[in-house]
């Protein structure tokens, strides 16, 4: 296993917009970089507010290595179907002399669907059940059906990068779980003062009268479930939904919960569902430390 003055290289980025631009034209392959890796995903991969930073921003490799995002910036919420049938992700894995070899792909997705939909997967306590139980207010159908439509999408990802027209087919797929994010007014903001978004989370509570502690351990069981979800996708996870070469890390307790009192900058959190810098850089941690275990070792799954 790679130790952290191993993982000292920043990985740099490089945009659609740049590929085929400038003397020598970019190029997703450079050959100046022994490790190409494509970034598709959500806004931990985009932008989680204005100023910010992302994942991939802080991450560190033990080979210089070059990181194609198609993951679009600015993206605060994007949800698995649109990560499917995102042009630019489709074109450079998969599309006849457009596509390029990576040495694996970086997904980062599930999360913003589970907070898509809070509103309704939120409801007020079922009759006769217990007042203390996280479960007692989360519509448990929804929920399965939500996480097995985002365990379809994955599947479709997974079938692209595999398919007979990538030049990328069985090479790793590193996917990362969420942390735990706190209910409170905390929305995205523009510069620091406009408001970009709503928050998601605390308004799915709005009038539900709870106490916070109980708003967070409801939170954290649906996040659990969908961590829970996504890592039995894991290749060795042995569970009958596993996907070859995949590899997805567990990225829960990475971070410092928010204060839900405070309403901006809160720990770990720049708002109520995305890391500041410093955040993102521990979930960064944990993700390179897979891609180097992964690459380094050689091995396609």
């Amino acid at each position: 296993m790679p130790n952290a003055s191993e993982l000292s290289l920043l990985a740099d980025l490089l945009y659609p917009i740049q590929v085929d631009r400038g003397n020598p034209p970019a190029s997703p392959t450079n050959a100046e970089y022994e490790w190409h890796l494509i970034a598709e995903g959500d806004s931990w991969f985009s932008i989680g507010g204005i100023p910010s930073t992302n994942v991939l921003s802080d991450l560190r490799l033990p080979r210089w290595t070059q990181v194609f995002n198609v993951a679009h910036p600015g993206d605060t919420i994007k949800n698995m179907s649109s990560i499917v049938t995102n042009p630019d992700f489709k074109k450079y894995v998969a599309k006849r002399n457009f596509d390029y070899p990576f040495h694996g792909l970086l997904l980062s997705a599930g999360g913003n669907d589970l907070i898509d939909h809070a509103g309704r997967l939120i409801i007020p306590r079922k009759k006769g059940s217990p007042a203390t139980a996280p479960s007692s207010y989360v519509d448990l159908n929804a929920l399965k059906n939500l996480l097995d439509t985002i365990v379809t999408q994955i599947g479709l990802v997974h079938q692209l990068w595999n398919s007979r027209t990538s030049l990328s087919a069985g090479r790793p797929i590193f996917m990362h779980t969420y942390d735990y994010p706190t209910p409170r007014n905390a929305p995205a903001l523009f510069l620091g003062a406009a408001k970009l978004t709503d928050p998601w989370i605390y308004k799915a509570f709005s009038g539900m009268k709870l106490p916070i502690e109980l708003q967070q351990r409801i939170t954290d069981f649906l996040f659990d479930a969908l961590a829970d979800t996504l890592l039995k996708l894991d290749s060795s996870s042995g569970d009958g939904s596993a996907l070859t070469n995949m590899h997805v890390v567990n990225t829960r307790n990475s971070l410092v919960r928010a204060n839900p009192t405070e309403v901006g900058n809160s720990n770990d959190w720049l708002n109520e569902i995305h890391p500041n810098a410093g955040g993102y850089r521990k979930i960064a941690a944990r993700l390179a430390d897979r891609v180097a275990q992964v690459l380094s070792a050689g091995r396609p799954t």
